[in-house]
Parts: C-alpha cells; sequence; structure tokens
C-alpha cells in the first residue's frame, strides 16, 4: 500500500459520527466506514425545555466496532481488519423561553488499530471532533435536528486524516406507541490532505443512515437499519492523477438492551449490500450510553 493510501485510510469521523476517507488507484479498494453507521435507536430522541434540568444532562457515548477488511467492492483490498472505539462527551443544556428546543456540545476521541496485508498493523489515537447540535420537538413524538461537527487533525500520524473538515446533517426522531424511528442524511466537506510533501485533494461525502426498532420489553427491542455513502473523487496533488470516487449500501440487524435508566447498549450485525472502490462492509459494532 502506497504512504498516502496508508495515511488517510484513518481520516475516521459517526455517530455517532465516523468516517474513513479515500484515496488511491482503480486497481486497490480502501478501507471505509460509513458515516454515521455507528447510530443506534433512540439516538435523536432528545428531551426539550423544562425536560432538561437546570445544570443540563451530561452524556458519555462510547461507539466500538470491529470489521472484516479483507474483501473489496472493486480491486484488491489493503487491510485485513478494523477495530475503532470511539468515545463521545455530550452536555445537553436548555435555553429558558425556547420550551420545544433543546442544544447540546460534544466532543470525541476515540482509539484504532488497523491490521494491514502485509503484516503490518497501525495503532494509536484517530483525530478529535467537536460539534453543536439544536433541536426543535413540534409534537410530542417528533424531534428535528441539525448537527455541524468540525474534525480536527490531531490524531497519531499515520491515523490521522491530516486535514480540517466539516460537515453538517439533519437528523430526525419519531416515535409511534413501541416503534421508534431513527434517521439523518448529511455532507461531509473534506479538506486537502497534506502531509510531508504529499498534498491530494479530498472528495466531499454525502451519507444517510436510518434505524428501525420497535420495543418488546427493556431487554428487547430488535431493530433493523440502513447505512449508505457515496464519496466524490479526488486528485493527488503530488501526481496530477485522479483518485476515484466510492460509494456503498449496507444493512444491519440488533438489538437494544436497556440495562439501567443509567445504561443502555445497542450490539448490531452490519453487512454490505452493493458498493464500488470501497472494502466491503462486515462488522459487529456495540453502542453504550451512560448518563450522569
Amino acid at each position: 500500500m502506497s504512504l498516502l493510501l496508508r495515511k488517510v485510510s484513518f481520516a475516521l469521523a459517526a455517530v455517532a459520527l465516523v468516517t474513513v476517507g479515500l484515496a488511491g488507484i482503480a486497481s486497490r479498494a480502501d478501507a471505509g466506514i460509513i458515516p454515521y453507521s455507528v447510530i443506534g435507536p433512540h439516538e435523536y430522541q432528545l428531551p426539550v425545555g423544562k425536560e432538561i434540568p437546570k445544570d443540563g444532562i451530561n452524556l458519555l457515548l462510547s461507539y466500538n466496532t470491529f470489521r472484516d477488511e479483507g474483501k473489496a467492492w472493486d480491486g484488491e483490498s489493503g487491510a485485513r481488519s478494523l477495530f475503532a472505539n470511539v468515545n463521545k462527551f455530550v452536555h445537553i443544556f436548555n435555553i429558558e423561553g425556547l420550551d420545544n428546543c433543546g442544544f447540546l456540545w460534544e466532543g470525541v476521541l476515540g482509539f484504532g488499530n488497523l491490521q494491514l496485508k502485509n503484516n503490518t498493523n497501525e495503532t494509536g489515537m484517530i483525530d478529535g471532533q467537536t460539534g453543536l447540535v439544536a433541536w426543535h420537538k413540534p409534537t410530542k413524538n417528533w424531534v428535528n435536528v441539525i448537527e455541524y461537527w468540525l474534525y480536527l487533525p490531531i490524531g497519531s500520524d499515520n491515523l490521522s486524516g491530516h486535514s480540517w473538515n466539516h460537515s453538517i446533517a439533519y437528523m430526525t426522531n419519531y416515535t409511534l406507541g413501541n416503534f421508534t424511528f431513527d434517521g439523518d442524511f448529511g455532507y461531509k466537506l473534506m479538506g486537502d490532505f497534506k502531509d510531508g510533501g504529499i498534498e491530494a485533494e479530498q472528495g466531499n461525502v454525502f451519507f444517510a443512515n436510518t434505524v428501525f426498532a420497535y420495543k418488546v420489553m427493556n431487554q428487547v427491542e430488535p431493530f433493523f437499519k440502513l447505512d449508505y455513502q457515496t464519496t466524490e473523487s479526488g486528485r493527488d496533488k503530488t501526481t496530477g492523477v485522479d483518485t476515484p470516487g466510492q460509494s456503498e449500501l449496507a444493512w444491519g440487524v440488533g438489538n437494544q438492551f436497556k440495562i439501567s435508566d443509567r445504561l443502555n447498549l445497542a450490539l448490531w450485525y452490519e453487512k454490505g449490500i452493493t458498493g464500488r472502490n470501497t472494502t466491503k462492509t462486515n462488522a459487529g459494532y456495540a453502542r453504550f450510553i451512560w448518563s450522569f
């Protein structure tokens, strides 16, 4: 795998909030997590107004995935497997007089390990993120959310995307009895990749995600999800060679467990349906939400 391929394979973002930026040549497909594929049931079921205590609400969300990266939709995969642990701290607050609204600040730090097919591996901290979120609840069962993220190139050298990126997304939650729907779509603006003498234009990313869940009891809430992303083509400024765009559609199935009033766990398996110029999704996910 070229130096450029190896370094940009960990431009991680999803969630809630993870993505992998791609670069390379048409004969090789690089690792790619679909942005926001880490979301689970009730991700956007957020409180508003007086539902939020005066001192706010603090949450810790831990998103974890292990992916088999050995197969690609086109060409050859350069990786064997990927493990990522992404942890998000959230502070929810309200503004007096805005009874149907809520706000939060969030920050993300994480760890990754990428095993390559040449028997080497990369381990360390992935790029950080910080963002602001605002939402409105027009009815008792419907929430509309707008989110902005800034991606910070502060990760370990070989695991950093080496670019300042921005994204904006619309998210929504709708509940009807025991049925819950969470969904989002967004656009990520990718900055130029710069590291040493290497410079590349990275393609921007469009993504969309849906989660359908039905609650039988606290420990039994099965769900089905669909995740999609498409990345525009880019260009290696060092060589002048265009880098291909890529896309993937994947489906997942799992279960949400309410362990206590303060702790929730969601587990699921996800598999790619169709794609191009990326590795085939074959992954397990675990999401923890702890309120304190």
